[in-house]
């Protein structure tokens, strides 16, 4: 298990999106550890990686596209935060492309394998 983790911290964005734009459900949500936290547009945290699921499907269903950019990375020991700016745009009920943008904190774990998954992430951390 692990192996298809990126395996430096800053490049787990781009298996983020390069997997979510793909609409690969199961590897996106592979990339989150099975106790994540993930801060909710709601502003509620859901807990594990089944709940993130969740959202995760709801992006995909919404056939959304987007491009990133890790801003900073900073990587102490296992653990390691990432500072990150989202653009793209997903579909509403109606086709209709609605932009998307997200200024984000992601912070990750390396697993004992060396690759890394998400422990923690805000997507809108940043304001």
């Amino acid at each position: 298990m692990g192996s298809n983790l990126p395996r430096r911290a800053e490049d787990w964005l781009g298996a983020f999106v390069s997997r979510l734009n793909a609409g690969d459900l199961a590897g996106v949500a592979e990339l989150y550890a099975q106790d994540a936290r993930f801060v909710a547009p709601t502003g509620e945290t859901l807990v594990g990686r089944e709940a993130i699921r969740e959202v995760l499907a709801e992006l995909i269903a919404a056939r959304a596209e987007m491009a990133c950019e890790v801003v900073r990375a900073i990587e102490v020991g296992d653990v390691a935060i990432l500072y990150t700016d989202f653009t793209g745009h997903r579909r509403d009920a109606a086709g209709q492309l609605t932009p998307m943008s997200s200024r984000a904190i992601e912070v990750l774990r390396r697993e004992p394998d060396g690759g890394w998954r998400l422990i923690v992430g805000d997507p809108n951390g940043r304001g």
